[in-house]
């Protein structure tokens, strides 16, 4: 077994993530590459400062359950896809098209994942939410604006392998509206 310790993130070779000796941890940073001693130094652009987190989705962060291996970066990105007045009460790793993050607003549900090649950005206002479900079998997150039935259609749906974090998430959505509670089938 491994001890803990920062290795380079196994989803971005840009990056370093801290091994806690179990698990990866949701700490990241940007992964510095010492030039070789022998190498002309180039000269750089002057670099752009690390971006920091809006105090609601530090705070979101820390009340995080599972893991949001894979998930950093979309947090680091969420703060541009949020309304001024928006504020994050809970959020989550979750799989759409890939692994990405959801986040539970005063205003609204949104899923954001952004790839190499594709990104995805989905989002349900909670005045058009009629329902929301996690299935334990295929941990799925729905959030319906119709009834939920078996034939009902989701508006939204990503895999969210936590179950506590699924119930943190739902909960701040039924504090933020009349959203209805979570329904785990």
């Amino acid at each position: 077994m491994r001890s803990a310790a920062w290795l380079t993130d196994p989803l971005d070779d840009a990056l370093v993530r801290f091994w806690d000796g179990h698990h990866w941890t949701f700490q990241t940073a940007v992964r510095r590459v010492e030039p070789p001693a022998e190498a002309v130094q180039p000269v750089q652009a002057p670099s752009q400062p690390v971006p920091t987190l809006r105090l609601d989705v530090a705070q979101a962060l820390e009340r995080v359950r599972g893991l949001l291996v894979g998930s950093m970066k979309e947090v680091n990105l969420l703060g541009d896809h949020l309304r001024p007045e928006e504020q994050v009460l809970a959020l989550t790793a979750a799989q759409g098209e890939g692994w990405g993050v959801l986040a539970c607003t005063n205003h609204r549900l949104l899923f954001l994942f952004v790839g190499l090649v594709r990104k995805q950005f989905l989002q349900v206002d909670w005045n058009q939410t009629r329902g929301i479900t996690y299935d334990r079998s295929t941990k799925t997150f729905a959030v319906y604006t119709t009834k939920p039935t078996k034939r009902a259609v989701p508006a939204m749906a990503v895999r969210v392998p936590n179950l506590t974090d699924a119930q943190a998430v739902a909960q701040a959505a039924q504090a933020a509206s009349a959203a209805p509670r979570l329904d785990v089938v």
